[in-house]
Formats: C-alpha cells, sequence, structure tokens
C-alpha cells in the first residue's frame, strides 16, 4: 500500500509551494493536482516521471518516501 498524496504534500511543503504552483509547473489543473494528494486517483508511470522531474527526487525515492508513510501512520494509529 503507498501514500504517494501524503508524500506530494510532504515535498510541496517543504518547497513552501503552492498547489497551485505545482499544478501550473506539471501541466495539470489545480483540481487534479488535488487528487493526486488525497489518493483519489491511482499514478502512472507518466505521472510519477513528472513528479520525479519537478522535484529533482527518483521515482524509486518517492515510493520509498510513500512507503516510510504508510509504515508510520501504521505504526501510530490509536486503535489497539
Amino acid at each position: 500500500m503507498l501514500d504517494i498524496g501524503i508524500t506530494l504534500r510532504k515535498y510541496r511543503d517543504s518547497c513552501g509551494y503552492s498547489q497551485q504552483f505545482v499544478a501550473n509547473c506539471l501541466e495539470i489543473s489545480r483540481v487534479s493536482y488535488r487528487k493526486w494528494e488525497n489518493n483519489e486517483v491511482d499514478f502512472s508511470i507518466n505521472q510519477l516521471e513528472k513528479i520525479s522531474e519537478f522535484y529533482s527526487i527518483p521515482i524509486d525515492q518517492i515510493i520509498k518516501d510513500s512507503y516510510m508513510v504508510v509504515g508510520y501512520m501504521i505504526k501510530h494509529s490509536s486503535t489497539k
């Protein structure tokens, strides 16, 4: 299970970018980008390549970071 959306939000926030700025740079609408961050779409390899190029982060690192987010969420879930 990947949570690329939260990873994208982390990257965007760490750079101080707005959703609109990132969407413009990726040549998509802000609504489409919001759907990416909210995990409302399945990511294609082309989308991951765009993200990788924009943030200068290898695709495998994006995937690793996404798994780390999921691991953190599971570890810190309040269900017992």
